[in-house]
């Protein structure tokens, strides 16, 4: 054998061993079915709370089993969370760290969403988390374990996993954005899109300070500037004319839409804001 050759085989070995491999599956349908059953109520619930719609989702599919748990066929409970002393609720119990615990039962899967953004929101020990970019998933996700989310020494790395697997930060942008045909779009994406599945990855051994980004948090007085429509730019229109055409200014057509420069091209769809009152 030549040397060159063996100089090959022993960095195509070095680099298999230290890199994962990538392949390709077809989506679970269980969770596609969950995604398409509650991205909606996720979305609006991000709306009301600014609980990202990502990260709902994620811990519902992983709280049911996509929806398929005994927890959440007794009682609508989507998110795993427990009785307390607050609770005034109907109430099952379940099997979990301990026999018999006491969880909340609702009257629908609505009810479940409801609370568990209020759970997260009234929880002084959950405060910081909304301090965190909404599309932070990683510092959100790490952050719900340090919090005391859960006891599963993986819970962190489980949420990311649904996360990436199946774009599920893609749904946080429909809370700015009324626009069903969107959401309806990105549905039919991700069920007809194989997943990039990452195989022998370290992501359950490696440091939560690798997947906790460096993005500086949100001014809590920022507003979330939600969309009226999208605009087809025709031939001869601007930035500028259409600030005018919509009463906005260039600055937050060029914010929400995520643009650099001014120029558009014919078209091009553009996010219009709606005004703030």
């Amino acid at each position: 054998m030549k040397p060159k050759n063996t100089l090959f085989l022993i960095f195509t070995f070095l680099f298999s061993s230290v890199c994962p491999a990538i392949s390709q599956e077809a989506p679970n349908e269980n969770i596609i079915k969950y995604i398409e059953q509650y991205a909606a109520l996720a979305v609006k619930e991000m709306e009301r709370t600014g609980v990202p719609a990502s990260i709902k989702i994620a811990q519902g599919i992983h709280e049911t089993n996509a929806g398929k748990s005994d927890l959440v066929l007794q009682s609508n409970n989507h998110f795993g969370i427990k009785c307390k002393s607050s609770w005034t609720g109907e109430k099952v119990y379940h099997n979990d760290d301990e026999e018999g615990e006491c969880f909340r039962k609702y009257d629908n899967a609505t009810a479940s969403y409801l609370d568990h953004s209020d759970y997260l929101k009234s929880q002084p020990r959950y405060a910081f988390l909304f301090d965190y970019d909404a599309n932070d998933y990683a510092a959100w996700a790490w952050g719900l374990k340090k919090a005391g989310y859960a006891t599963n020494p993986i819970y962190a790395q489980t949420l990311i996993k649904y996360i990436e697997a199946y774009h599920l930060n893609e749904l946080n942008k429909f809370a700015e954005n009324e626009e069903d045909q969107d959401l309806k779009n990105y549905l039919e994406t991700i069920r007809n899109r194989p997943l990039d599945v990452v195989e022998n990855s370290n992501k359950s051994i490696e440091p939560e300070e690798k997947y906790i980004s460096t993005k500086p948090a949100k001014e809590k007085s920022e507003k979330r500037i939600k969309i009226k429509k999208t605009h087809v730019v025709k031939k001869g229109e601007s930035l500028y004319s259409l600030s005018k055409k919509y009463d906005t200014t260039v600055d937050v057509l060029k914010k929400v839409n995520h643009l650099k420069k001014e120029a558009l091209q014919v078209g091009q769809k553009i996010k219009i804001p709606k005004k703030i009152t």
